[in-house]
């Protein structure tokens, strides 16, 4: 039972899979051709001052910001969506299968590509960006990304949470309360604005929790 909801989940997730990989491929190397173009535009010496002291990398790969978005999101919509408009849910809850084991293998399932995705850009933005500059250089502008991935992996979670949520109202509330969450990972604009990590950590491994509190509440049918 539990392979062949995982191969559902599959069949709805298969061709978002293989777009955003593709746009993953595409935007690094967008950010080989834009850092190549800086360095010689601008020259060696006057892109180190920009990159240093106006964080011109954060700024070039603007893309590691919406692709985790972007990908959570859609993957959240794909897998959830249906299930609540065709009541494909309540069906679920028929099947000889735990509800918790179900809500977590299909949100599980669906977060396992999202962080394929996260783990793909990371490396991959680090290899890019080492084939340039230092490794000091480096260091900063992965950590400064860190907290945009961990917004990836919240939007995902409070997405599926609001969707499986059976009432409209607290829908809404719960939009509101998801928007501030996810905000917070999105507010630094230069490097070594990441004091807070650990806190940003901490928040996205407890939203799980929401996504089977909502499935709860979905199955007792509440209003």
């Amino acid at each position: 039972m539990l392979k062949a909801i995982l191969y559902k989940e599959w069949i709805k997730l298969r061709w978002a899979v293989i777009v955003i990989a593709a746009l993953t491929v595409l935007s690094l190397a967008y950010t080989i051709g834009m850092i190549n173009y800086y360095v010689e535009f601008q020259g060696a010496f006057q892109n180190w001052m920009y990159v240093i002291g106006k964080s011109l990398l954060l700024k070039n790969i603007v893309f590691v910001k919406v692709l985790p978005l972007i990908t959570g999101l859609a993957f959240a919509l794909i897998q959830f969506v249906p299930e609540m408009t065709n009541k494909r849910m309540r069906l679920s809850y028929h099947l000889p299968i735990s509800e918790k084991k179900l809500l977590i293998s299909s949100a599980g399932f669906g977060y396992m590509f999202l962080l394929a995705e996260i783990v793909f850009l990371f490396f991959g933005l680090w290899m890019v960006i080492s084939m340039t500059y230092p490794t000091e250089i480096v260091t900063k502008v992965l950590m400064s990304t860190i907290p945009w991935f961990l917004g990836g992996s919240a939007i995902y979670f409070m997405t599926a949470f609001i969707i499986l949520e059976p009432s409209w109202i607290y829908r809404i509330i719960y939009a509101v309360i998801s928007y501030g969450l996810i905000e917070l990972n999105f507010r630094a604009s230069t490097y070594d604005q990441y004091q807070n990590l650990w806190a940003l950590i901490l928040i996205v491994a407890v939203m799980p929790l929401t996504v089977m509190f909502a499935g709860h509440r979905f199955r007792r049918g509440t209003k």
